[in-house]
C-alpha cells in the first residue's frame, strides 16, 4: 500500500513536473543524463554520441537509452508520466504503433490515434480504493490492538492457572497414591472372602454331585441284579449290549467278568467302587432303550365353539383363523443337560468386604480420573504457551477456532495451528491438506504466511501440504483456495492481526500541485 501511495504521489507531482524540459520518453528521476548542452553517453556506457542522435529514431546505443521516444531499438523504454496517475514504462515497440498504452496519450503521438487523456480518472478511481483499504486497516488495526491487549491477559492468565494447577498436581497426586493403597488393602480381604465363598460353593456342588452319582448308581445296581439277591454276577450284565467291550455287538463272559474287576459276584459297595466308574457312560435302562413313540395327530383340531348370539350374520367366519388355538407341539422325551446353577448370594460378612473394597476403587478411579484430565489441561496449556502467535501474541485469538470456505465440490476448514482438511460436498471422506508447521513468510514478514505441511499423501506423489497467506481484513474469513502446484494447496486468509498502521492516503485535491 505504500508503494501505491507513493505512485499516486509521483503521478500528482506529474502535473507540473511534465513540464520540466526533457527528451521524449525519459523520467524526470533520468532528466540529469540527458543535458542537450554535451554528447550523450549511453546509460550502461559502452558508447558517447553526439546529443542530436538522441530519440533521430535510430539505435546507436546496445541498452537502447539513446532512442527513448521512438521505436527504433528494440530493448528500449517509453516513460509514461501520467499525471494525475502513476508513471509507468512500456517497450519501446508500443510507441505510435495505434493503441494507447499510456493513460495520458503520450506514446501515440504520431500515430494518428484518437486516445482520451484518462488518468485523473484512474487516479480518482485508485485514490477511492487506496482509502477503503486504508479504512479497513485502520479499522483492522483498532481491532488488532484489542487483540493484543486479550493476549496479553489471556497469557497471563493461563501462565497463572499453569502454575496453579502444577502445584495442585502434587497433592492430587498424593491423594492417588494414598487411595491406591487403600484400595490395594481393601481388594485383599475382599478377594480372600470371595474365593472361600467360590471355594465353598463348588465343594457344595462337588458333594451333591457325588449323592446324586451314588443315588444314580445304587438305582442302577437294583435294576441289573435280577435276581434281587444283593449280588451282582457276569450272568446278569450279558443281556446289556451297551456295555460290550469289544464291539463285536455283544458282551461275552470274559467281558463281563472283566468289568466286575475279578470275583464271580460283586455286592453293592464293591458295585460303586469299581464297577459303576466303568459302566456310567454306557449303561443304559430299560427304559432308555424303549423306542420313542410316533406323534399321534389330533383327530380334531379344536374343540367346537359355540357361536356368539349377538355376533350378526355377515361376521360369521371373518375371525375363523384368529380364534383358533395353537396346535401343541409335542416333543418326544429326551436327556438334556441340566443348567449350571448360579452361584448362592454372598454372606453379609464378605458382601459388606466387597462394598468396602468397591466404595476404595470408586473414589480411587474418581481421583485418578481428576489426576489424567488436570494432566491434560497442563499439558494443552504448555503447548498453548509455547506457540508462536506472533509479536505481540495477536494471532492467539485463532488457537482452537475454526473457519470454513464452500466451493462447488469440497468442504475446505482451516483450523489455525492444528490442520487443514478437504471435504466432498456429496460424500466422501475427509482428506488432511496438512498439520500446522510453521510460520513461513519473508524475513521481513514472517507472519505473512502459514505452512502446514505432512498431510494425506498423494496417490504416487507426496504429502499434501497447504500454505495460507494472511491478509489484513476487518473480519476473519478464508476468501479462497487454489491448488497451484500437486498436492501443494494455497488459501487466502483475511484478519485483523495482519493489519498494520496505515499511512495517510492523500486526498484528492493534491493532485493540484
Amino acid at each position: 500500500m505504500k508503494a501505491l501511495l507513493a505512485l499516486l504521489l509521483l503521478g500528482a507531482l506529474g502535473c507540473w513536473a511534465v513540464e520540466v524540459k526533457r527528451p521524449r520518453g525519459v523520467s524526470v528521476s533520468n532528466r540529469g543524463f540527458y543535458d542537450d548542452s554535451k554528447p550523450f553517453t549511453c546509460l550502461d556506457g559502452s558508447r558517447t554520441i553526439p546529443f542530436d542522435r538522441v530519440n533521430d529514431d535510430y539505435c546507436d546505443c546496445a541498452d537502447g537509452t539513446d532512442e527513448p521516444g521512438t521505436p527504433a531499438c528494440s530493448n528500449g523504454r517509453f516513460h509514461c508520466t501520467n499525471a494525475g496517475y502513476k508513471p509507468q514504462y512500456i517497450p519501446s515497440s508500443r510507441i505510435n504503433d495505434g493503441i494507447c498504452d499510456c493513460c495520458d496519450t503520450t506514446d501515440e503521438y504520431n500515430s494518428g490515434a484518437v486516445c482520451e487523456n484518462t488518468c485523473r480518472e484512474l487516479g480518482r478511481k485508485e485514490l477511492e480504493e487506496l482509502q477503503i483499504q486504508a479504512e479497513v486497516a485502520r479499522e483492522g488495526f483498532r481491532v488488532k490492538q484489542l487483540l493484543i491487549e486479550e493476549a496479553r491477559k489471556g497469557r497471563e492468565e493461563k501462565q497463572t492457572k499453569l502454575q496453579e494447577m502444577v502445584q495442585s498436581r502434587q497433592a492430587l497426586q498424593a491423594q492417588v497414591d494414598s487411595l491406591r493403597a487403600e484400595k490395594e488393602t481393601a481388594e485383599t480381604p475382599e478377594q480372600e472372602a470371595k474365593d472361600a465363598h467360590k471355594k465353598a460353593w463348588e465343594e457344595s456342588k462337588e458333594a451333591e454331585k457325588a449323592d446324586v452319582d451314588k443315588q444314580r448308581s445304587l438305582e442302577v445296581f437294583t435294576d441289573l441284579d435280577q435276581d434281587s439277591d444283593g449280588m451282582l454276577t457276569a450272568s446278569e450284565l450279558l443281556s446289556h449290549l451297551e456295555l460290550d467291550v469289544d464291539g463285536d455287538g455283544s458282551v461275552s463272559d470274559q467281558e463281563a467278568q472283566s468289568l466286575l474287576g475279578g470275583p464271580s459276584s460283586v455286592d453293592v459297595g464293591s458295585f460303586q467302587e469299581s464297577v459303576w466308574p466303568q459302566i456310567r457312560e454306557k449303561y443304559k435302562s430299560e427304559a432308555d432303550a424303549l423306542p420313542v413313540p410316533p406323534i399321534e395327530e389330533p383327530t380334531e383340531s379344536h374343540p367346537e365353539v359355540p357361536e356368539d348370539e349377538d355376533e350378526e350374520d355377515g361376521d360369521e367366519g371373518e375371525d375363523d383363523e384368529e380364534d383358533e388355538p395353537e396346535e401343541d407341539i409335542r416333543v418326544p422325551p429326551s436327556k438334556t443337560q441340566e443348567a449350571e446353577p448360579e452361584m448362592p448370594p454372598y454372606d453379609e460378612t464378605t458382601q459388606a468386604l466387597i462394598d468396602a473394597a468397591q466404595k476404595a476403587r470408586s473414589q480411587y478411579e474418581e481421583a485418578e480420573k481428576s489426576l489424567r484430565d488436570m494432566e491434560d489441561t497442563i499439558r494443552g496449556l504448555e503447548k498453548e504457551i509455547s506457540l508462536d502467535f506472533g509479536p505481540n501474541g495477536e494471532f492467539s485469538y485463532l488457537y482452537g477456532e475454526c473457519y470454513e470456505l464452500s466451493t462447488s465440490e469440497y468442504v475446505y476448514r482451516l483450523c489455525p495451528f492444528n490442520r487443514v482438511t478437504q471435504k466432498p460436498k456429496h460424500g466422501g471422506s475427509e482428506t488432511n491438506l496438512g498439520t500446522w508447521g510453521s510460520w513461513a513468510g519473508p524475513e521481513d514478514n514472517k507472519f505473512s504466511i502459514m505452512k502446514f505441511e505432512h498431510g494425506t499423501s498423494c496417490w504416487q506423489g507426496p504429502n499434501r501440504s497447504t500454505q495460507v497467506k494472511l491478509s489484513c481484513g476487518k473480519d476473519t474469513v478464508v476468501t479462497s483456495t487454489s491448488e497451484p502446484s500437486r498436492c501443494e494447496y494455497l488459501m487466502e486468509f483475511f484478519t485483523p492481526a495482519a493489519c498494520h498502521s496505515p499511512p495517510e492516503v492523500l486526498s484528492e485535491d493534491h493532485d493540484e500541485l
